[in-house]
């Protein structure tokens, strides 16, 4: 049996915290979804704190909600607020291309080139769940280049707010064209910052989220955002 901890690291919660956004966002808790404190607690030999604690920040984020008297669940997509947190991430890429890059290593430019592999490589697998675990890495490894802190926190909150949605409708949309559509916005990022310019790497990410926004309009029922 794992030891119990009273109260869990801060590295602790982080990885708590870190491993439930994974599975909410991978969609291995759905929308609806509730979960328990004293389960989550056993999985991951802690106590109830960390726990806890890691699903404050989800609240926060707007992930899971907690209801007196119900528990702690995975939220469903709420249409208008989707719509509103687009707007903003649009307007944050604008301000992104205006800031100075933050350091970014051969190592993250290497790992941005595997990426692009990775992605390519699940093109005959036909694995949603995979693809979504890449452009993940993807984010992630990109949020490093934002030379603002705050900048980076508040649009990498907002990445993990929408990218439910893609992948909710990942499996109706053209397969191929998608994985084609991750491998050529990682490809282009890569160029950009190679160049170390931050503001082709908001033009790509901009275009990208535009043509992503476009096609899942025409799965929804009415557009989620009206595109200028």
């Amino acid at each position: 049996m794992q030891e119990r901890s009273s109260s869990g690291s801060s590295r602790g919660v982080d990885a708590i915290y870190g491993e439930l956004r994974d599975r909410i966002c991978l969609l291995r808790y759905p929308p609806g979804a509730m979960l328990s404190e004293n389960a989550l607690a056993d999985e991951f030999g802690v106590s109830r704190t960390p726990i806890r604690q890691a699903l404050q920040r989800l609240t926060f984020e707007g992930l899971v909600v907690s209801r007196h008297g119900v528990g702690t669940m995975v939220t469903t997509v709420d249409l208008q607020y989707l719509k509103e947190v687009y707007a903003l991430r649009l307007k944050l890429i604008d301000i992104i291309g205006e800031m100075a890059p933050g350091h970014v290593t051969e190592d993250d430019l290497e790992l941005l080139a595997e990426l692009a592999e990775a992605a390519r490589a699940v093109r005959d697998a036909r694995a949603p769940e995979q693809l979504a675990r890449v452009y993940h890495r993807f984010n992630d490894e990109l949020s490093r280049a934002i030379g603002n802190q705050p900048l980076r926190e508040i649009a990498d909150r907002l990445f993990y707010q929408t990218t439910r949605v893609w992948l909710q409708l990942l499996p109706e949309m053209v397969w191929e064209d998608e994985v084609d559509y991750v491998v050529d916005e990682i490809e282009s990022v890569l160029q950009a910052l190679q160049r170390e310019d931050m503001r082709a790497v908001a033009g790509v990410r901009r275009n990208h989220m535009v043509m992503c926004l476009g096609r899942i309009n025409s799965y929804l029922e009415g557009p989620i955002l009206a595109l200028a």
